[in-house]
């Protein structure tokens, strides 16, 4: 195994980042088709990584074996004003390692900077998504330390159902706004439709 050495990204590191978040896409939307990307999800990435690289609360780390880029995480520190005690924790929102250099240390060494980096700046608790389909994934962070903490679902909707003029029974008023779905008044809130 060639050596790889974890720094900090740079804007030069764009095209071989986007490279493998492309690929990264891809298997996702393989694993499961509700992560089948927008068509312009690459450069929706780029304005993100972009943002991250800039950002003062955000951190952007690679590896590189040789010369070449084998994996790139991303952390953010976020704050949640709800009722918790716990209100400041990092995300890492990203976490992709090339499939030929998985299962080398490269995802471990890039997890151990970003949660270094999060000490660093007074950070004890880092929250992540894994996706429930990627096996691999969930044992990863299994295997650093991750333990379940919420569980999100997904509902698919039915269509609006017509109502015997063909219509989908939405009203409007005079605005234009619809407050009425399907018979029933919505909760106050007009602007959702």
């Amino acid at each position: 195994m060639t050596p790889f050495t974890v720094r900090a990204a740079k804007a030069a590191d764009e095209p071989a980042i986007l490279a493998i978040a492309k690929d990264e896409m891809a298997a996702q939307a393989h694993l499961d088709p509700r992560f089948r990307p927008r068509a312009d999800a690459l450069g929706r990435y780029a304005l993100y990584l972009r943002d991250r690289l800039r950002e003062m609360d955000s951190t952007v780390f690679v590896a590189e074996e040789g010369d070449r880029i084998v994996g790139v995480a991303v952390g953010s520190i976020r704050v949640q004003d709800a009722f918790f005690e716990m209100r400041r924790f990092g995300y890492v929102s990203d976490l992709m390692v090339v499939p030929d250099a998985r299962r080398k240390g490269v995802g471990r060494a890039l997890w151990a900077r970003v949660a270094l980096w999060f000490r660093s700046v007074g950070v004890a608790v880092v929250r992540l998504h894994v996706a429930v389909r990627s096996p691999e994934a969930r044992a990863f962070w299994k295997s650093v330390g991750a333990e379940d903490f919420l569980a999100e679902a997904w509902i698919d909707l039915p269509a609006l159902e017509p109502w015997r003029d063909g219509t989908t029974g939405r009203s409007e008023d005079a605005s234009g706004e619809a407050d009425v779905v399907g018979g029933e008044r919505l909760a106050g809130d007009a602007d959702i439709l």
